[in-house]
């Protein structure tokens, strides 16, 4: 008896060992099949988020013309040809970012990897500069003096012009300024992405004397520029945390209003409360010029710049600020197009003196608004570099689920295009000054701020 069971018991033995590697493989097979999409998954998802755009977005072929946008379309469903990862699907279709306005992108996708905690993020966006098609070392005061303005040649054995040219496809860039500073930002994201993490990186770089190399880890390259505890917790960076801020220089006869945030919106009674005790105590000191420092000021709620010109003595109580494009008024095939205008409600104090708007390639979205109307409205002579945004912004993200991926496409659906601008460009400066980060971490001093006065002095007596 028990010679005749044994074969089944070990059968039974068998058949589970069987089904349970038969389950093991369908799991396999499953994941796999999870994570990898066919060439006709997706083209169907690369079909479907092109038609959602050009059925959204108020000016699809606006950086591109017909013509060169179906070429890239054609292209990148050849490209589809093989099945691949999410990951591979997504590197070749967020090329399109680069094409999109700056708002419309393809998500970052699900699958991409994750940073280990307490490793490195590249770079702190603080401690490099893009320029001249070149990634350099910031010229800080906090920064060694042997690494200041350096030309980074490579980073972990990847040479610099590698690591730029395998960013440059999945980011938008529609004016120089913007290249240059959305460089950085994707350089924050997308190395880590492409060349893995790692608690230290090997910079090399090139010196009047030869290339060298430096090795430098996260608390290193923060220490430089910001604070650090005792725990190796970072810190704030000083004023540009704050949102909005005033110095007063009574005996210079000058002011300087930072306006670092258009934001956030719970805090309009903070920000009109702060604005003016700033412009009473400009009237208190008889100060005559008031510097409105937007460098840095991302964008936000363009009301905020609303608020702060209430307070400018002489402007209309009506100007017109923009012409808008919305898909979402009206139809697809005839959005509505209206010029939007501000109407203003003169509060006090009211501030008459000569006002001075300084902007960098770090001023965005609604920031441009103010320093676009303080150029066409004359309200004061507007200094620095050409903003990173541009004139022409698109606005809204509409969240779009590719239906194979998974992958959130995110669509505008309004453009502005804001008054006395045309072309592909930000708000110009009236006088020319390069700010990049040098003001990033500190105020600019009253003695910079004399400075414009004397360029802006010269400028009107040669004009």
């Amino acid at each position: 008896m028990n010679m005749k069971k044994l074969p089944v018991d070990v059968l039974i033995a068998k058949r589970r060992i069987l089904m349970l590697c038969a389950a093991m493989v369908t799991m396999a097979f499953g994941a796999s099949a999870q994570d990898t999409l066919s060439p006709a998954q997706m083209r169907v998802d690369f079909a479907y988020m092109m038609e959602q755009y050009e059925r959204i977005h108020p000016n699809p072929t606006w950086s591109l013309g017909r013509e060169r946008y179906n070429e890239l379309k054609q292209q990148t469903l050849a490209r589809l040809d093989r099945p691949m990862p999410l990951l591979d699907f997504w590197r070749i279709i967020a090329r399109w970012n680069q094409y999109f306005d700056g708002h419309t992108h393809v998500g970052f996708p699900p699958t991409a990897p994750q940073m280990p905690e307490g490793m490195m993020v590249f770079p702190p966006y603080s401690i490099v500069q893009y320029r001249d098609g070149k990634l350099r070392f910031s010229s800080y005061d906090g920064m060694p003096d042997s690494l200041r303005g350096c030309e980074i040649t490579s980073i972990d054995g990847h040479p610099a012009t590698e690591i730029v040219d395998s960013i440059l496809p999945y980011i938008s860039h529609e004016s120089e300024a913007y290249l240059n500073t959305i460089i950085l930002r994707s350089l924050y994201f997308y190395y880590n992405l492409f060349y893995g993490y790692s608690p230290q990186m090997t910079f090399a770089y090139r010196t009047a004397g030869g290339e060298r190399s430096v090795v430098l880890d996260r608390r290193i390259l923060y220490e430089w520029l910001v604070q650090v505890d005792d725990k190796g917790n970072i810190g704030g960076t000083g004023p540009r945390d704050i949102p909005w801020h005033f110095s007063i220089f009574p005996e210079q006869g000058v002011a300087l209003f930072e306006f670092n945030s258009c934001g956030p919106n719970d805090k309009f009674p903070q920000f009109d409360s702060v604005v003016a005790a700033c412009i009473d105590s400009v009237n208190h000191y008889g100060i005559n010029h008031l510097f409105v420092d937007i460098s840095y000021n991302g964008g936000g709620n363009d009301a905020f710049c609303k608020r702060f010109l209430c307070h400018l003595d002489g402007l209309t109580d009506k100007v017109a600020a923009m012409d808008m494009t919305d898909t979402e008024m009206g139809t697809i095939a005839h959005p509505e197009e209206k010029r939007v205008k501000m109407f203003f409600y003169p509060k006090n104090p009211s501030y008459g003196g000569k006002l001075y708007f300084i902007q960098s390639q770090f001023t965005y979205s609604a920031a441009i608004l103010l320093a676009n109307m303080a150029k066409q409205y004359r309200l004061g002579p507007v200094i620095g570099e050409e903003t990173g945004g541009l004139t022409t912004t698109f606005t809204r993200h509409n969240p779009i689920s590719l239906p194979n991926s998974g992958l959130t496409f995110y669509c505008s659906d309004k453009q502005f295009r804001h008054i006395g601008t045309t072309g592909p460009h930000g708000v110009l400066p009236d006088i020319p000054l390069e700010i990049g980060y040098k003001y990033l971490f500190r105020s600019f001093t009253v003695e910079e701020l004399q400075k414009m006065i004397t360029m802006s002095n010269q400028k009107d007596s040669n004009s």
